[in-house]
């Protein structure tokens, strides 16, 4: 290429070239030649780095640069990023060096061949590719011989990796200097560029110094993961070709909330709330709980398909590198014992079969993520074992990272503390989720149709749905989890906008719908030689539910499940005899639409929901009903204790709810817990008991009634799992305790609708703190206009901070009246959000996961009264001068990178404390990984810095930066694969320094020297 001066390139596509920035400028013409191409073309910038970001640019033709034989026949690009520091052998870069030139100075490539040298250039974030030949000898001009590489490309394991930017000096030309590619990508508009020009991101493969064998296992892997888990099972997209049941994770995957802890979180975490990719910021250990059809094993799956493209970045940036393993316990316990790392891709199904040692050197260096999917799918006796089986991996690799996923109740809190879990429960989906839920749906409805009357027959149905939804209060509430929501839109489709106002009817109807329209859909007619009734198919399906429930397991051997057809089949003569039970299976496994396969030979139901339901009534049928009693205290059977409750007949139920309440009344106090579990279930069965002797239901509303008020957030849940029927029992607020109030607010939260909405505005006067906070906290289970105006208007929430996470909420804000703390969530309009804080005269105000917020120009406008600013994950703000009119005293910037550019932040004069956390480390020592942007700050005199380290570093720029500070606050986050010493001696003209410090991995060196105070919990900020 030629700009500045001649330099060289790589062509990305026919038509965009990666080069390096110094050899291009706005003010001087750039044309491109490439070999066997259209001659000499000419090239605009797309894209120049900064001297921050890095020595690239990207240039664009008008037209392409190659033949159209050529273009048509373009391969898609290979990524690459360089991981640990031994040295990478075979590395090349190819380019159009002086030296190289002939014949009256004619162009000629020259392939450059040398060893990557991780360890060399690191402090300045570049790679070193040390020749392995001579030298090439020095000209006579004193230029460098290899003037005219700049731009060329250096390609790794025939991956692309960098770009060379210069002769390293000193070094005898001996050395080229480039950037790396994944630097590019992870900190600048780079990516935003790519990501328009080529319509998807680039996915970087970790090159290491491994044996060859090994990195090709890895491409190999990668790409089986990212191709297996790429894809979603939609439920009730089926129906006229199997194929479009499945719909592609990018497009399906709907990110939902999550909140720390187990219960719901509390005034004052908005950094602990949120969605996934902000929640798990930082998190290396993490135990998911999900309700059934929550989104668990989605979220498993968005995790592996990422990780094995390596294409985390933002808040996950932690997990860039690391290889996926999949783990479904319900597969893994069928073996006698819990396997071992070398077993973990064969024990999961997974027909590939690595080095060995791979897997262990794949832990052993902290490049594991783990990803163990149904702790409550395991039988309850099988848990403990599952839980030493964990630690013991742990102690043995303890740099793994790790995701468990359950079911609330099936393990108790804490039940992974020893090894420094942190534990988030996934919230129901919220009214924004279920109407992107709805749209998604009906979207991938229609793109799977070709018929025109269809397609607009869908969005009449779409758009009855979301009329109906609304003010059918027993619908919407049965709308809180994806399983359901995809039910809804399935069944209001195929029932032509007629849906079943209960769950029991919803689940009835969705396995009809399965059963019988699903093959009548299609077209199939009897492809196994035999037809089964839908009665036949239920049969049959319902006795291997019951039978799994019974052994306990959620996924069988499909010789197993044959050999229980054929005990089944002599009772059904009319479907076939005994000797043709692998025909039936295999009808019921292909045409059911209830079954799978999970592996070769295994089978498991679409969802364990199903399984619970054909469970419960073959249960009932087989009067099993002191089994079902006698299990009800169990976890994994809460939902067919209901379902039995559901199918039973009046004398059948009658006798169950006997049974549970007599069963909760033998449990002594000293197990208080699950005593008011079993009554509370007895209670929430009555919602799915058509008819009930009225002895037997008052004796079950009396136990209810005994635990109204609740005390607690986990008798709230219970109590909520009863429904809209403990709303008339739920009492206001006279005469109760804080504590006992606040759990009628949660209760009547959970449960939601008008009857819950009126019964919280009896409480919107109370003064305690923590009911108020609780009533905010409640704003997004109901609609956003009616709760403003007749719930939070009335609220005293001087010290309670409120949440919005949906336009919505953000329009009826103002109704609330003044509003000092506030919190935004996602990407809410900025210029809303400044109107509605100075609406509310909020003084406080947090925004999280807005990447449509660019500058702040609109807040410093019109949020007048704000004094204190925290963004978190806002990774598109590069312009803070809009807030230099404010009084700003406190700002707070979490999920920074290093590359981020904080312009215009020396104009805010005002500015007291800051806080700065990073996701990443800088790439030089001494300033303890702060964004290379960074101005001095010399109004700062409380600074508070959550550093990711990854290096040894030190402070001694922090003197230069914030020369008038008065207190420092030192939150080191260290990866635990790092080992790291931070050097802090040259803070001693720092009067008061407060470390946290993460662990063993971090040496702290010269704080004898300091005035330090060590402190186990987050200091405020």
């Amino acid at each position: 290429m030629f700009g500045i001066t001649q330099g060289s390139g790589y062509l990305l596509s026919p038509r965009v070239v990666l080069t390096a920035r110094h050899l291009v400028n706005e003010n001087v013409r750039t044309t491109v030649v490439v070999p066997g191409g259209r001659g000499l073309v000419l090239c605009r910038i797309l894209w120049a780095g900064s001297a921050q970001e890095g020595d690239a640019a990207l240039l664009i033709a008008d037209e392409n640069l190659v033949t159209a034989e050529a273009a048509r026949a373009f391969q898609s690009n290979r990524f690459g990023r360089v991981g640990g520091i031994a040295p990478l052998l075979d590395c090349y870069a190819l380019g159009y060096p002086q030296v190289q030139r002939y014949g009256g100075q004619k162009l000629d490539t020259e392939q450059f061949l040398g060893t990557i040298k991780p360890g060399s250039g690191s402090v300045r974030g570049e790679y070193v590719l040390e020749g392995t030949g001579t030298p090439p000898a020095v000209r006579n001009d004193g230029d460098s011989p290899w003037a005219g590489m700049s731009g060329a490309p250096v390609f790794a394991h025939g991956r692309l990796i960098g770009v060379v930017t210069k002769d390293s000096a000193g070094w005898q030309h001996g050395r080229l200097n480039a950037v790396p590619l994944f630097k590019l990508f992870s900190g600048t508009t780079f990516a935003d560029v790519y990501r328009v020009n080529f319509g998807k991101s680039m996915h970087f493969t970790l090159v290491r110094q491994t044996p060859h064998h090994s990195a090709e296992f890895e491409d190999r892997y990668r790409a089986y993961i990212a191709e297996t888990f790429g894809e979603l099972s939609i439920f009730g997209l089926d129906f006229s070709r199997s194929e479009h049941a499945q719909w592609p994770l990018d497009s399906a995957y709907l990110s939902l909330e999550l909140v720390h802890g187990h219960g719901e979180g509390g005034e004052g975490e908005a950094s602990e709330r949120g969605r996934v990719e902000t929640a798990l910021r930082d998190r290396r250990r993490v135990l998911l709980r999900g309700a059934a059809g929550s989104g668990k094993t989605t979220l498993v799956q968005w995790l592996a398909v990422n990780a094995a493209r390596d294409s985390f970045g933002g808040s996950l940036a932690h997990l860039a590198g690391h290889i996926p393993v999949v783990l479904p316990l319900r597969t893994l316990v069928r073996g006698a014992a819990l396997p071992a790392p070398a077993e973990f891709l064969s024990a999961a199904g997974h027909p590939l079969s690595p080095p060995e040692g791979w897997m262990d050197e794949v832990l052993t260096e902290g490049r594991g993520l783990l990803l163990v999917d149904g702790v409550d799918e395991m039988p309850e006796a099988d848990r403990a074992r599952t839980k030493e089986w964990l630690l013991k991996l742990l102690a043995a690799y303890p740099r793994t990272a790790v995701v468990v996923t359950t079911r609330p109740t099936a393990v108790d809190d804490g039940w992974l503390n020893r090894k420094e879990f942190t534990e988030f429960q996934l919230l129901p989906m919220n009214h924004g989720d279920v109407t992107a839920f709805v749209r998604r749906w009906h979207h991938a409805a229609r793109s799977v149709t070709s018929r025109a009357s269809e397609r607009a027959e869908l969005e009449a149905y779409e758009a009855q749905l979301f009329s109906t939804l609304p003010r059918k209060q027993d619908l919407a509430r049965l709308a809180t989890n994806p399983l359901m929501c995809a039910m809804i839109c399935a069944l209001h489709r195929d029932r032509r906008g007629f849906l079943p106002d209960s769950r029991m009817k919803l689940y009835g109807a969705a396995l009809t719908m399965l059963l019988v329209r699903r093959d009548h859909e299609r077209a199939i007619g009897e492809p196994e030689g035999l037809t089964v009734s839908e009665e036949g198919q239920q049969k049959i399906l319902q006795e291997i539910a019951y039978w799994m429930i019974r052994n306990g397991i959620v996924e069988a051997e499909q010789k197993d499940v044959i050999a229980l057809v054929s005990r089944i089949l002599p009772a059904m003569p009319q479907v076939a005899a005994p000797e043709d039970a692998p025909r039936v299976f295999r009808f019921l496994l292909h045409r059911s639409g209830v079954l799978r396969a999970p592996t070769a030979g295994t089978v498991d139901f679409i969802h364990r929901t199903f399984l619970d339901y054909l469970g419960a009534r073959a249960a009932v049928e087989a009067q099993d009903i002191n089994m079902i009693a006698a299990h009800a205290h169990e976890p994994q059977w809460e939902d067919i204790v209901w379902m039995a409750v559901g199918h039973a007949r009046d004398t059948e139920r009658a006798a169950l709810l006997k049974q549970l309440v007599a069963k909760g009344d033998e449990v002594p106090e000293s197990s208080h817990d699950i005593k008011v579990r079993i009554h509370l279930l007895a209670a929430a069965s009555l919602e799915h008991a058509t008819s009930l002797d009225p002895r037997v239901r008052a004796e079950v509303e009396q136990r209810a009634a005994a635990l109204i008020p609740p005390t607690n957030s986990d008798e709230a849940e219970w109590l909520s799992y009863v429904g809209p029927l403990v709303l008339d029992l739920l009492p206001g607020p006279e005469g109760l305790s804080d504590d006992e109030a606040t759990a009628v607010v949660t209760t009547a939260r959970m449960i939601g609708g008008d009857h819950a909405l009126h019964l919280l505005g009896t409480y919107a006067e109370h003064q305690a703190h923590d009911i108020r906070a609780e009533l905010a906290h409640a704003w997004q289970s109901f609609e956003a206009r009616a709760f403003a105006e007749l719930v939070l208007s009335r609220t005293d929430v001087t010290d309670v901070r409120i949440f919005v996470h949906t336009a919505e909420q953000l329009a009826a804000l103002h109704l609330v009246g003044a509003v000092p703390e506030v919190s935004f969530f996602g990407d809410l309009s900025p210029e809303e959000m400044a109107s509605a804080t100075g609406a509310v005269g909020a003084g406080r105000v947090d925004v999280v996961d807005n990447e449509r917020l660019k500058n702040l120009r609109a807040l410093g406008d019109r949020a007048t009264l704000l004094t204190y600013l925290n963004l978190v994950a806002c990774h598109e703000v590069d312009d803070y001068s809009g807030l230099a009119q404010l009084g700003l005293s406190q700002l707070r910037l979490h999920g920074l990178r290093f590359s981020h550019t904080l312009s215009g932040l020396d104009a805010l004069t005002n500015l007291r404390t800051l806080t700065l956390g990073t996701t990443s480390s800088s790439s030089e020592t001494g300033i303890l990984a702060l964004p290379a942007s960074l101005p001095p700050l010399p109004s700062i005199t409380q600074l508070r810095l959550v550093p990711r380290i990854e290096r040894d570093t030190d402070a001694g720029r922090l003197r230069e930066l914030f020369p008038n500070l008065r207190v420092l606050f030192l939150n080191l986050e260290v990866d635990e694969r790092a080992d790291v010493t931070v050097d802090l001696s040259a803070l001693t003209w720092v009067p008061e320094i407060r470390l946290r410090n993460p662990g063993r991995t971090v040496r702290i060196k010269g704080d004898h020297l300091l005035s330090i105070r060590h402190e186990s919990e987050q200091a405020p900020s």
